[in-house]
């Protein structure tokens, strides 16, 4: 602004002069951010660079140069020592190691450099904890109104170290698995079932696009994958939920990236924004500013590519979550999503999301959207968070699987290109009602030069226009300014030069005609193509639970809605299927807020809600109220397999689930709550199974999912089990698995080759049983039981071993013994004393051992017979004999 201001001499008006000039500054600063002096010594070079150097020496350094052959010439004529590796990413780049401060002024200073980069660094996983909640996202309206928007013939790439392509909820979906490698990410494995798991363990093992395959790529290497490579596999997106710590500035990775996104324009990048959000930069404009600018990795500063924050279940931004605004003070992140785990699990949510709006798009045009299409629409249909408008911490808001996948159905975008000095007008038609009117510009932008103290290029402008009544709007634009106060204030309606994605926004537009002028401001590189998208907000809609949706009955339950206007009060009812009668949850509520818990009624049912207002009403569709059920295993005999599960009032029928080639595949339907499972009669016995309710008709929540074979449960029998091995009263613990059709059970005791019984018991009433044999002989006991069913049928539990003994016995065994095996003394004593004697009666071992059964080493002892004697830790001595052989 060059205005010259002639303030008046009042206190007041000389108040409002001040303001005034400040404002002014502020919309200065908006499209300028200082540079803070000090911050960098040399263009060209990475900031913070030549600290580092002085720091720990000799370093490596990533180099980009004009010409290749040149600049090896030229490092050989300066006598610079150092080792060359030649980037596989780009022709012009190079690796140099063992570089001195005085070498790295000798390569600032070589006209044939361009920049100076910090070498490829070591990335590690963002920290995760796997928390995830769809409902904040909408991503179970998606499952509910668009059931085959599920990833199937979509392919995203995870990038950071492997994730487990065996793991039950991803098997069967990975491109090249053999080329994993036998060591597997927790965090990465997290990561992919997000995207895409398929849900085979139980509900939280369900991904968004859970349909979808996957592939993998190593992050060790920090320039982007060759995107034609990715394409020709069908990888259409890449998940980033890693960093490198605080990075804020414009480098040879960004810049890399944003190559890559503008020839490859329908390959998407999705970046977790990072979780050192209560930090600072220690260079750059924003040096110092703790909370804010401290995104963790240069790469994530990138145009053309999606950064996205963390949203805790209160739905503010995480203190964690890695903030805004970039170097030159653009917007990032541009998204938010839910992530009580961490920016990690956001970006993967984000990712998922992004791969359902591709196969919207690609089922409609038969081929993959524009990338910048794909973020225009994720950003359009994103619901405000944080502050009104955009932020620098939430960037556009809460991602909206609902609202995005909508923008396709809808066809509410526009994809056109505008050349320097033209523009491009696009009408659009606002219904009557619309509470909001929303339109956001995206396009990928040509890779600036890393010292540019702005990355944007092309420079393409956004106005909105009412053609009735020839008003019109600028873009939200925040203030960039390099001081924490300015980099919280409101986004203001302002041209802005800075951003490759403008957004528009509307309260309670007046119907009719708008026109979407988009202009070529300065296109040094054109055309530039660029993606239109808007939308309408037209009422109240309940988002969750939705039809088809499973909620736990009796339990607390958070109901989600949108389109209600900030301080709209209303209520909230329910009612079970079959009724006409409306039951109350609760009234006066404050419907701004967007959700409300739920006490859910401890009923198994379909039911609905509805909220109402004093002018609207809006009912969801039918959801159930279930309980998840939990599938166990009564015996597993060798011909048959019993399991079963509890009783749940009002159903009916209950799905048995195996676990197929990739996905949960139905097998039985029983009225029953158990099932028998005969392996003779089975062609392909099921490995892992799970069982969910029909409530009503409608399949309820799976159970977790169990592997009945690795259970160790027998055939009737649980466990069998001495209380204790060596003991002066025989006691033992016996757990069946069911009392299904069992009539008997006996506890034997091994006589002479023969078992003969000890106790019997009849009728069977309960699953656990303390059984006693009151006439044991001393030494070993062998002992089994043996189960009747009313088939008359036996079933035979493994036998169990003990030792009984009175207060002067011992056993030494195996006797005879070979010569290096360990001996074996059972005496009733915790502790004692043991000694070894040979036949001339020298004493050849000592030992104090603890337990009833005392381990003792033969080994060099020669063949012969040896004398055992034993001091308790009662004083008595006792005595045996043992040959060694």
């Amino acid at each position: 602004m060059n205005k010259r201001w002639k303030c008046p001499v009042s206190m007041q008006q000389l108040a409002i002069c001040l303001g005034l000039l400040l404002l002014s500054v502020q919309v200065k600063a908006q499209q300028q951010p200082t540079q803070k002096p000090g911050t960098a010594k040399y263009k060209r070079m990475a900031p913070g660079l030549q600290q580092s150097f002085r720091k720990s020496g000799n370093k490596t350094v990533r180099v980009q140069v004009k010409n290749k052959a040149q600049f090896l010439t030229w490092l050989t004529e300066n006598g610079i020592q150092g080792n060359v590796e030649h980037s596989t990413r780009s022709a012009q780049i190079l690796s140099l190691s063992n570089i001195s401060e005085k070498t790295l002024q000798q390569l600032v200073n070589c006209p044939l450099v361009t920049y100076i980069d910090k070498p490829n660094r070591q990335a590690k996983e963002e920290i995760e904890f796997r928390d995830a909640d769809f409902a904040v996202n909408h991503i179970y309206s998606i499952r509910s109104l668009y059931p085959l928007l599920n990833g199937s013939s979509m392919i995203a790439s995870v990038k950071e170290d492997p994730y487990n392509p065996n793991d039950i909820d991803l098997k069967g979906r990975s491109l090249s698995p053999e080329a994993f490698g036998s060591e597997y990410s927790i965090h990465a494995t997290t990561m992919a079932t997000i995207i895409a798991g398929a849900g085979n363990s139980g509900p939280n093992g369900k991904g968004i696009a859970d349909h979808a395959r996957l592939a993998y790529s190593d992050f060790a290497e920090l320039f982007p994958d060759n995107s034609q490579t990715l394409l020709s596999k069908g990888i259409s997106l890449q998940n980033h939920s890693y960093g490198v710590g605080v990075e804020n500035y414009y480098g040879l990775e960004s810049a890399a990236y944003d190559r890559e996104t503008y020839q490859n324009p329908t390959l998407l990048h999705v970046f977790s924004s990072g979780n050192s959000g209560n930090k600072a930069d220690e260079v750059g404009t924003y040096a110092g500013i703790t909370n804010f600018a401290n995104l963790t990795g240069q790469f994530k500063t990138s145009k053309n590519t999606v950064s996205v924050g963390a949203l805790e279940p209160t739905g503010q931004i995480g203190v964690l979550s890695s903030k805004g605004p970039a170097y030159d003070g653009r917007v990032k992140p541009e998204l938010a999503a839910y992530g009580k785990g961490g920016t990690s699990e956001a970006a993967a949510v984000v990712s998922g999301i992004a791969l359902l709006v591709q196969q919207a798009y690609k089922e409609q045009h038969n081929t993959l959207p524009p990338a910048a299409l794909v973020k225009a629409i994720l950003i359009n249909s994103a619901d405000d968070a944080g502050r009104p408008e955009v932020d620098f911490e939430a960037g556009f808001g809460n991602t909206d699987a609902l609202g995005a996948v909508r923008s396709i159905k809808d066809n509410r975008f526009i994809v056109g290109s505008a050349a320097q000095g033209a523009e491009q007008v696009h009408r659009i038609r606002v219904p009557a009602g619309a509470t909001n009117l929303k339109a956001t510009l995206v396009w990928h932008d040509p890779e600036a030069a890393p010292d540019a103290p702005k990355a944007l290029v092309n420079d393409l402008d956004l106005v909105l226009a009412n053609t009735a009544t020839g008003e019109s709007w600028k873009p939200w634009v925040l203030s960039s300014y390099p001081h924490a106060d300015s980099l919280k204030l409101l986004a203001r309606r302002r041209t802005d030069h800075l951003n490759n994605v403008e957004q528009i926004t509307i309260e309670l537009p007046a119907a009719g005609t708008y026109e979407l002028k988009v202009t070529g401001y300065n296109v040094p590189q054109g055309p530039q193509n660029y993606s239109l998208v808007y939308e309408f907000a037209t009422g109240l809609e309940v988002v969750y639970p939705s039809a088809g949706v499973s909620i736990k009955s009796g339990e607390l339950s958070r109901i989600r809605w949108q389109g209600a206007a900030p301080g709209e009060k209303g209520k909230i009812e329910y009612k079970v299927h079959g009724s006409t009668e409306w039951q109350l949850i609760s009234d006066n509520v404050d419907l701004g807020k967007n959700y409300f818990d739920w006490q859910t009624p401890d009923a198994i049912a379909q039911a609905q809600l509805r909220i109402t207002t004093s002018n609207t009403a809006a009912t969801s569709g039918e959801f159930i109220l279930t309980k998840q059920l939990k599938i166990k295993v009564g015996y597993n005999c060798d011909n048959e397999v019993m399991l079963y599960w509890a009783e749940l009032p009002n159903v009916q029928q209950y799905q048995l689930y195996q676990v197929g080639n990739t996905h949960l595949e139905p097998f039985l339907t029983t009225s029953d709550t158990l099932a028998l499972l005969q392996k003779d009669q089975l062609q392909t016995l099921p490995e892992l199974v799970s069982v969910a309710p029909l409530v009503q008709g409608i399949k309820g929540e799976t159970s977790e999912v169990i592997a009945y074979n690795q259970l160790g449960i027998g055939c009737y029998i649980k466990s069998f089990l001495p209380y204790q091995f060596v003991t002066d009263t025989v006691n033992l613990q016996l757990e069946l698995s069911t009392l299904y059709q069992l009539t008997t059970l006996t506890l034997e005791r091994l006589v002479n080759g023969t078992y003969i019984p000890v106790q019997t018991i009849s009728p069977v009433t309960q699953l656990a049983y303390k059984l006693e044999d009151t006439a044991p002989a001393l030494g070993k006991n062998i002992y089994r039981i043996k189960v009747t069913n009313e088939a008359g049928f036996f079933f035979y539990s493994n036998p169990e071993e003990l030792i009984y003994t009175d207060k002067n016995f011992i056993q030494a065994y195996p006797n005879p013994i070979q010569s290096g095996q360990t001996l074996s003394v059972a005496v009733a004593s915790d502790v004692a004393v043991i000694q070894l004697y040979d036949q001339l009666g020298k004493l050849v071992y000592e030992s104090e051992e603890y337990g009833m059964v005392k381990q003792i080493p033969t080994t060099g002892l020669h063949n012969g017979l040896y004398i055992i004697r034993v001091k308790t830790d009662t004083g008595n001595f006792l005595a045996g004999k043992v040959l060694v052989l």
